[in-house]
């Protein structure tokens, strides 16, 4: 590949990478994405992980900061159409239910609802759950927002985008990017693949997710903490599936001794043709994973596996009587910045820089890879809404 030389070249596609393709390749620039496909075992994987090796992550307006509702909110209005141009759905407007038990935090989402408008006024404010089924912590103010919350597919969602960019265009390769270099003999970028070809670019996007500050080349460090954090999915059977039939989404502050907050996808289908409810929960006390070698050991490994009884236990309270065929856990990578927010910022001449889901980017991660996208066309933020200075890239 190395006498193609394109306009713009993603690396990672993940959510933000796949969403910054398809906008580029919209916006008319030949432009490649390259990034490694979901491995078909994570158990001795060589190369990288993502995030998005899953089948239920909550989409939602709800938020305390105005910068996370304002990106959900874009990504919820382009879902129909990335449907439609990816030929995959992956979007289920089933509603949301949020447990807020911080004052502070409930004044701040009320805030952050009236600046988005419409969006924000499918919003109810209950003293306990509408739904018998489910039981919310005891004293918590709970937040019923209509769809289009709810919950989305991100490995459907990426393949949508994926599917989406090339027939806008876009170039697909399933490679890893080991080394990005300035291309000193005319301007641009130069990628170097594990597979031994390189890939070169007027422009080029890092959206590596949990990799991205292991990347060889990159003119900055950025400060990125990886965490581990482990899921649980029980399997239903078809009369526990129709039991569940049309829950909302669930998200909770707990008082907990191990964990401070979790989240509940409703039963949603997966790969291998079951039925899956799945939780996810907020450690008090984060397990680092500093480098490659710990973030590869984690993914790779079984010691998520001792969470299993803790996790189960949340699942059932928040739905007492559940019925499950099997219970597991998996891992999972969080990539957090000290900003609480996503970086989008040029960190060199032609080369921005999109990272940093801090737990909240499968609902949005498509508007934060077209926010960077547009950076990188425009050479300049020109985005009348955010604010570039909440975008910063900082360093270590």
């Amino acid at each position: 590949m190395s006498d193609v030389r394109y306009d713009a070249a993603v690396v990672g596609l993940g959510p933000m990478g796949a969403g910054a393709l398809r906008r580029l390749a919209k916006d008319g620039l030949r432009c490649v994405g390259v990034g490694s496909p979901e491995p078909a075992a994570l158990a001795g994987h060589e190369g990288v992980f993502a995030s998005h090796y899953d089948s239920g992550r909550i989409t939602r307006h709800l938020d305390a900061s105005f910068e996370w509702a304002e990106l959900a909110r874009r990504a919820i209005a382009d879902y129909a159409a990335i449907e439609e141009e990816g030929g995959e759905l992956f979007h289920r407007p089933v509603g949301l239910r949020y447990a807020v038990a911080d004052p502070r935090e409930l004044d701040a989402i009320h805030g952050v609802l009236a600046r988005l408008g419409d969006a924000g006024r499918g919003v109810r404010e209950l003293d306990v759950c509408d739904d018998p089924r489910v039981v919310l912590p005891d004293g918590a103010t709970v937040l019923a927002e209509a769809r289009p919350a709810g919950h989305i597919d991100p490995r459907r969602m990426v393949r949508a985008l994926l599917t989406a960019a090339q027939r806008a265009g876009a170039t697909v390769v399933r490679d890893e990017v080991v080394a990005v270099s300035a291309d000193g003999s005319g301007g641009g970028w130069s990628l170097r693949l594990t597979g031994g070809g390189t890939v070169a670019a007027e422009r080029l996007l890092v959206a590596a997710g949990p990799h991205t500050d292991e990347l060889e080349g990159l003119p900055v460090r950025p400060w990125l903490d990886v965490r581990a954090e482990a899921i649980v999915m029980g399997v239903l059977d078809d009369e526990e599936q129709d039991r569940l039939d049309g829950l909302p989404s669930l998200i909770a502050a707990l008082a907990h001794p191990v964990y401070e907050d979790c989240y509940l996808v409703p039963p949603t289908d997966y790969p291998d043709g079951t039925v899956r409810v799945k939780l996810g929960a907020t450690r008090r006390v984060h397990q680092e994973l500093p480098d490659a070698a710990a973030r590869r050991a984690w993914m790779r490994g079984t010691e998520h596996t001792i969470e299993l009884g803790d996790l189960r236990g949340l699942v059932e309270a928040v739905l007492p009587g559940v019925r499950a065929t099997a219970w597991e856990t998996r891992p999972c990578l969080i990539t957090e910045t000290p900003t609480h927010r996503p970086y989008v910022a040029e960190v060199a001449p032609g080369l921005v820089l999109a990272a940093g889901g801090n737990g909240y980017a499968a609902k949005s991660g498509l508007a934060i890879g077209a926010l960077a996208a547009t950076l990188l066309r425009e050479g300049r933020w020109t985005d009348a809404v955010l604010d570039a200075d909440r975008f910063r890239v900082v360093t270590r």
